[in-house]
């Protein structure tokens, strides 16, 4: 069933039947060609879903029917909030709409030492776009809630805002010793807390860490770990740390 975002106010409790929005409105008229009768989903984030049926449609605008407002539960109970270093425009987007679709809470674009120059001016038309990128990505795969991404920020005030009680982590191709699993395993007892776990994944942009950068990380108590033998590209060390954190998290507990 399809999916829309829509403003908080649209969904007044007292309405039985709204108005969709003109640029929503051609997309169920126009686009998918919903008729009368067929039904859809509105989200206003709040984490809950909005059943609808199309009740009128025509260019005066398309009229829906609220049905039912009910509990989504396609949010994870972990919150992860991902602070990617900085990368090429194409792959920082598909980061955001794959990251969503795993379940990542929070997107923390992050300027490192190594990040390429000129990558931190982006304008609001940037900022947009990956706004847009997250909130489809969030209608497509199910979620009621749209990942928050935050302004760009450098690594030391990354590693500043980590929450006291968040697990934090920082995959490096250099750490030897503790594996992104086993840091994993040692926080699932914790993760049965009546507050929802936060996992900090921090992921460097494509140059890596600086040593001064995972020094300093150490300093503020986050977790250096392994994930694997092999160096993956920034991109898919992003993914396979929040698929495994959500895994072992989810799934484990």
């Amino acid at each position: 069933m399809h999916r829309f975002f829509v403003e908080a106010t649209l969904l007044t409790p007292s309405l039985a039947t709204i108005l969709l929005p003109d640029k929503l409105a051609h997309q169920v008229r126009d686009v998918l060609r919903l008729v009368v009768g067929e039904q859809l989903i509105l989200l206003d984030n709040s984490g809950d879903e909005i059943l609808c049926a199309v009740t009128k449609t025509g260019r005066a605008g398309v009229e829906v029917q609220i049905l039912e407002r009910r509990t989504d539960k396609g949010e994870p109970s972990t919150r992860i909030v991902l602070c990617q270093g900085l990368l090429k425009t194409a792959r920082f987007e598909w980061i955001l709409e794959k990251g969503t679709e795993l379940g990542v809470t929070t997107f923390a674009p992050t300027l490192c030492r190594r990040s390429m120059s000129g990558l931190e001016d982006a304008g609001p038309a940037k900022i947009q776009r990956w706004q847009r990128i997250v909130q489809e990505a969030a209608e497509q795969c199910g979620r009621a809630r749209i990942p928050t991404l935050l302004p760009i920020r450098s690594f030391p005030q990354a590693i500043d805002a980590i929450p006291d009680s968040a697990l934090a982590l920082i995959p490096w191709e250099e750490e030897r010793d503790l594996s992104l699993r086993t840091a994993l395993a040692d926080a699932v007892p914790n993760s049965q807390q009546a507050e929802p776990l936060t996992v900090v994944v921090f992921i460097g942009p494509e140059g890596g860490f600086a040593a001064e950068e995972i020094a300093l990380a150490r300093q503020r108590n986050v977790q250096v770990v392994t994930l694997g033998q092999r160096v993956m590209r920034a991109e898919t060390a992003a993914l396979v740390a929040v698929a495994n954190v959500l895994y072992t998290l989810e799934m484990g507990s």
